[in-house]
Parts: C-alpha cells; structure tokens; sequence
C-alpha cells in the first residue's frame, strides 16, 4: 500500500473483515462504494455507524481526500526548501559579483600594466575566470569532505548513492554558478584601457 502518499514507497499493510459486534474495538473502517456514492450517502453511513457506536466520535474521509492531503503536507516542506535555497543561490551569486568587482578594481593597475604590455583583452579576462574557478575548487575540497561523511556514517538512513548523486551535482552546479557569475566581471577586466588604468595608479 502507498498509504503516505505518491511520493513515498509502498509498504506492507492489512486489510481484514469485522464483525459489527467488533466495532467498538476499531478505529478506522474502510468502505468500499461505488463512484456516484454522493453526501447523502456519507449521511447515511453516518447515521448507521453512530447507531452502533454511540460513544465514539465519527468522521468520515474519502481516499482521494487522504491523498491530496498526504501529497500537500510532503510536498509543502519541499517547496519552502526550495524557496530558501532559490535565495542563497542569489544571494551568493551576488557575493560572487560584489567580491569580483572588487578585486578587479583593487588590481586595475595590475591589469592596465598588463594591458600596456601587450596582454590581449581574452587573456585578461581568463586570468579573472581561472582565479575564480581555483578558489571554487578549493573551496569544494573542504566542502566534499565534510558532505561525503553522511553517505560514511548512514546519517538520515539515505542510500549512499542519493547522496553521491546530490554531491556530484551540487559540484556541478557551483562550477557552473562561479562560472555565469565570473564571465561578466572578467568582460570588464578585458576592457580597462592601460592609459586610464595607469593614470589612475
């Protein structure tokens, strides 16, 4: 049975038959109907349910009603993750930028001299690409490290390919985001003039 929703594994569960004089010993019955079973027949389960068991409180749940409701409840934590993370992918992004910007002008005489010497405008800009590419690998030597411990130690009871897979990808991924954030920074870098750039130091 799939009785957590779609987005989880079947499981084993049993059904089995009662009695009515058993009634007072279950908490849930599952009653097959057929599709045009409307409210008033709800009603008149209702009425015959509570005949039997007067003591007890009674409420009635279609399937497909369980099922949206299970599916939404797995779902809503994924989405509210997905949102945070949506704003520290930004949010480093712009860091990536505002340190990049930074740098190059920090280095604009470094840059301009280059420049003067005869350094093309696309080597310039790979050495600002390259730099940024380098950082990130450092950086994700660190950070693999301490990821590939969960898969080591079993942490959340997680097949350790899920988390090989998630960890190549997010390797993947911030490759990628260095790469998108450093292309435009490494443009302006390759289009200083050496005479302004040496003027200004």
């Amino acid at each position: 049975m799939k009785d957590r929703g779609d987005y989880t594994p079947s499981g084993m569960s049993l059904y089995s038959r009662i009695d009515t004089s058993f009634f007072h010993y279950v908490n849930r019955i599952v009653i097959k109907v057929t599709p045009t079973a409307d409210a008033a027949f709800e009603g008149r389960v209702y009425k015959a349910v509570a005949g039997i068991m007067k003591q007890s409180t009674i409420g009635i749940e279609r399937f497909s009603q369980k099922r949206d409701k299970m599916n939404k409840d797995t779902l809503m934590p994924t989405v509210i993750l997905l949102i945070l993370s949506a704003f520290l992918i930004i949010n480093v992004a712009l860091g990536i930028f505002g340190v990049l910007w930074y740098n190059i002008n920090k280095r604009r005489g470094e840059i301009g001299l280059r420049r003067a010497i005869g350094a093309p405008g696309n080597s310039v800009s790979g050495q600002i690409v390259t730099e940024s590419m380098l950082l990130a690998t450092l950086s994700l030597i660190v950070g693999t490290f301490f990821a590939i411990q969960f898969p080591l130690l079993n942490v959340f009871d997680v097949p350790a390919a899920v988390y090989i897979t998630a960890i190549f990808l997010a390797i993947v991924f911030i490759y990628v985001l260095v790469l998108v954030c450093s292309l435009y920074p490494g443009k302006q870098a390759a289009a200083v003039y050496p005479a302004v750039a040496l003027h200004e130091e």
